[in-house]
Parts: C-alpha cells; sequence; structure tokens
C-alpha cells in the first residue's frame, strides 16, 4: 500500500473518534481558498503547567474540508477534551477523553489573491455542544494576509459568543499572528502570537488576558501540510507552556 494512502486511512479514521494522544490545536486560517481540495485534518494542544488545574489539559479535533468554489471553503470538525484531576487522596489522574462539541466552519475569500495590496477573508463557525446544558457558540473572524519576498504574515481578527439556554450575554475577543520565512516547501520556520482578550465590554487589564507567544515550523511533504510549535505563556492566566501541532492530508477531489 502506498503511504499516501496509508495516511488517508489514518486521517479518516481520526474522523471517527478513535482514541489519540493527543489535543487541538491552535490555526491561524488564510483566507486563501483552493477549489476542489479535500482536506483531512487532525490537530491537537497540550498545556504544561505547575498548577494542577491548567497542567496536561487536552483538546483535539479531527476534521473534513472541501474547497466548495473559488471563493467558498468548508470544514466540519468534531472536538474532544481531557484534563487532569485530583483523587481523593490527592492524586493526579487524567479524565477520560470526551467528545464535546460539533463545529461548522466556513471561510469566504473576499477577491483574488494578489488583487490588492493585502488578501482578505472571512470566517464563521457554529458550534454545537453535546454535553447537556451547555450553550452553543458562534464565532466570526477577519482573515488577512500579506506575502512579500520570502516571508508570509497572516492575521486573524477574533470575534466570540455564546448562544442559546445559558449563554453569557457578553462578547469574547482574541487575535492571532502568524509570519513564517518561506525556505523551502518543506521546511518554514516561524513563529506565532496568540491573544484571549476576553470579554470585550470589561477591558481586562494584561495579565487576566491570555497571551501566548513562541515558535512554529511549517512545511508540506507530499500531500502532507504539517504545523508543529510550543507557545510560551506571557501573562499570568496563560499556561506555562503549551506544545501545538496540525497535520493535513490534501488532495484534488
Amino acid at each position: 500500500i502506498k503511504k499516501t494512502t496509508v495516511v488517508a486511512i489514518r486521517g479518516a479514521a481520526c474522523l471517527v473518534g478513535l482514541p489519540q494522544e493527543a489535543r487541538a490545536a491552535k490555526k491561524v486560517y488564510s483566507p486563501i481558498v483552493e477549489q476542489g481540495e479535500l482536506e483531512i485534518e487532525t490537530t491537537g494542544t497540550y498545556d504544561f503547567d505547575h498548577k494542577k488545574d491548567k497542567n496536561a489539559v487536552q483538546e483535539y479535533k479531527n476534521a473534513l474540508g472541501y474547497g466548495v468554489t473559488g471563493r467558498w471553503a468548508t470544514e466540519l470538525y468534531g472536538e474532544f477534551e481531557r484534563q487532569s484531576r485530583e483523587d481523593g487522596d490527592g492524586n493526579t489522574k487524567l479524565s477520560r477523553i470526551k467528545f464535546t462539541n460539533v463545529e461548522w466552519e466556513n471561510r469566504y475569500q473576499l477577491f483574488e489573491q494578489g488583487q490588492f495590496w493585502l488578501d482578505a477573508g472571512l470566517y464563521f463557525e457554529y458550534e454545537i455542544p453535546l454535553q447537556k446544558k451547555e450553550p452553543g457558540k458562534i464565532e466570526g473572524k477577519i482573515l488577512l494576509e500579506k506575502s512579500f519576498q520570502s516571508f508570509t504574515h497572516t492575521a486573524n481578527i477574533i470575534f466570540k459568543k455564546e448562544i442559546g439556554g445559558g449563554a453569557q450575554a457578553e462578547t469574547e475577543g482574541g487575535f492571532a499572528w502568524s509570519s513564517r520565512y518561506r525556505l523551502t516547501e518543506y521546511f518554514q520556520p516561524g513563529f506565532e502570537y496568540w491573544i484571549d482578550f476576553g470579554e470585550i465590554n470589561k477591558h481586562l487589564p494584561y495579565n487576566e488576558q491570555v497571551h501566548q507567544l513562541g515558535p512554529v515550523f511549517y512545511g508540506k511533504i507530499g500531500h502532507v501540510k504539517y504545523n508543529v510549535g510550543y507557545l510560551f505563556g506571557i501573562s499570568d492566566t496563560a499556561p506555562e507552556g503549551e506544545l501545538k501541532w496540525i497535520a493535513e492530508y490534501e488532495f484534488k477531489f
């Protein structure tokens, strides 16, 4: 069996929820859409912190996406979570992996790549909780990207809001930045900066926001794209460290 076929089979297995030692990763979205491209994706994050309630927190997502047109791409995600907890004797144990949410994501490219100085797009996500008494969520993003010489810079401006029963009325805000040096197709070093501002109307001070910064490595080998990095917490609320990864198997369909 060809290696690419094995990768595809493993990716498809992820979609039906086979257990993984993983966690759902942060992803900075590009506004650029590839028509007819089918993606099988798995993403994950794993937190490191001296505080027991923040250490070994894991999340991961498995997705199937498709570029429907030259402007619109859609993805369906399944989200899983796992957290550390203390038993009656004070020992730290990991909870069972829980299938927590289903997410429907959509990206829309506003104009042709390179038509203007800055490429731009829009993103919309609807999250359906699978746990009882949990509100749903909607998330919108403004996607911006600029490539020049051997560098690509991508920014996401993020807005999130709960909906349904038990939802909080406030809107939360965030920001994500990615810069990479396109050394080769196979290896592109860079960094990412992530901010969770919390509720926008509260104007939280810096150390009550979540700020993370760290090196990330990107690349593509055959049909497989990867994105692996480590984010350091640079505010008090953030975990001290977070390992993140994304793997995508892409092909034209």
